[in-house]
């Protein structure tokens, strides 16, 4: 199974976003503050100190936003 650090990772990915852009969707998203450092935290190696668990509620947090995104982009290209 997938955890958060790698589904969080993927979406990054698969949309070309940088952390700190997906911090920034995430703050959008939940109106309420997410830190680039939140962000590098989440991804961070798990062996390393500085590293914290992923949170489910960012990961939902991160595919609403990106969802609405590509939702709000579909509406622009049609137009």
């Amino acid at each position: 199974m997938i955890t958060n650090r790698e589904r969080f990772q993927q979406l990054l990915s698969d949309r070309g976003i940088t952390q700190a852009q997906s911090a920034l969707l995430i703050c959008e998203q939940t109106r309420r503050p997410c830190s680039v450092r939140a962000v590098r935290s989440w991804l961070n190696d798990p062996d390393k100190p500085s590293s914290r668990e992923c949170p489910d509620w960012a990961v939902v947090a991160l595919e609403r936003a990106l969802a609405a995104r590509s939702t709000e982009n579909a509406g622009i290209a049609q137009t």
